[in-house]
């Protein structure tokens, strides 16, 4: 009987979307929980039947993907974040750009002495969300939408799997620093969530249960900030429609963090209520990141390495 925790999770990049590299070398992924499974379309018969049965059940498409749960350490997703931006490191610097980039992932699961394994060939990462809250560790999720899914008894032929990074979790208490918003004087936040989308969709084809390709939309960047209020600048941002940014950095030795920056945002909502008494009064505030001619990108990260 097999256990949830035993389960092991890896990937290994794709030269051409869809196909698992022939001798691949695993790299084994840190996660907290996931939900990559099949999705198959069916169609039910509408055949007319004197008796009332139905006919048959068809299968008229396939895909797979889900959400791969995370705690943040350094290292630890590095290779994901470029599928997510569609682009690469330089010099330690990674921007949203046009080039996708494909994984197999593969599910491992522990069923004694025939283990059981699920491949998710063509897995392109579709958004990425990111919550940093106070007394809590940096938490995330990344979504992948992917070709197909195939069963299998055996590992694929010479694989070699390495461990995964062992870095420190990352947590949002001493481990946030860096806070600037252009027009906020050292705001005080109680949270902080980011979300990233690609806009993902499968490109069914005449033929195939399995899709063509995977259609690549806007790179969109939201997310939501809680602070203390303490002074009108945050929410009179939001009032008259200003444009700032965000930074912030994440990570504990100075040789291990990354620095977010969305280097154009404007907020979309904001409140400020008294929700009832015994409280501390926050200002609430949705941001949308917008397109930065300076940076040419919507959102930034660098890595210290």
């Amino acid at each position: 009987m097999a256990s949830t925790s035993q389960t092991r999770l890896a990937y290994i990049a794709e030269s051409t979307w869809g196909t698992t590299p022939s001798t691949p070398t695993w790299i084994t992924s840190r996660f907290t929980g996931e939900s990559l499974n099949a999705n198959i379309q069916n169609v039910t018969s509408e055949e007319i039947r004197s008796d009332r049965n139905v006919t048959d059940l068809i299968q008229t498409g396939s895909s797979a993907g889900g959400s791969v749960d995370f705690e943040l350490s350094y290292g630890a997703y590095d290779d994901w974040l470029e599928s997510l931006f569609y682009s690469t490191w330089s010099t330690n610097v990674l921007k949203n750009g046009v080039t996708q980039k494909s994984f197999t992932l593969e599910k491992t699961f522990e069923t004694g002495t025939t283990d059981q394994f699920h491949r998710f060939a063509g897995s392109v990462v579709n958004g990425m969300s990111l919550s940093m809250a106070t007394n809590a560790v940096v938490t995330g999720s990344f979504d992948f939408l992917s070709k197909g899914v195939t069963s299998a008894q055996a590992e694929v032929a010479t694989s070699t799997y390495n461990a995964a990074t062992s870095a420190a979790v990352i947590n949002a208490a001493s481990n946030f620093a860096s806070l600037a918003i252009t027009g906020a004087t050292s705001p005080a936040l109680t949270a902080l969530d980011l979300n990233i989308t690609n806009n993902l969709g499968q490109q069914s084809q005449l033929g195939s249960l399995d899709a063509r390709g995977i259609r690549t939309g806007r790179f969109e960047v939201t997310g939501n900030l809680t602070a203390y209020f303490e002074n009108a600048e945050l929410y009179e941002l939001f009032l008259a429609g200003t444009g700032a940014d965000l930074t912030f950095k994440l990570g504990g030795a100075s040789s291990s963090n990354y620095v977010f920056d969305v280097p154009t945002l404007k907020f979309s909502n904001g409140t400020v209520v008294a929700g009832g008494n015994d409280q501390d009064l926050l200002v609430n505030l949705d941001f949308q990141g917008l397109y930065d001619s300076g940076d040419a990108a919507t959102l930034k990260v660098t890595r210290t390495a």
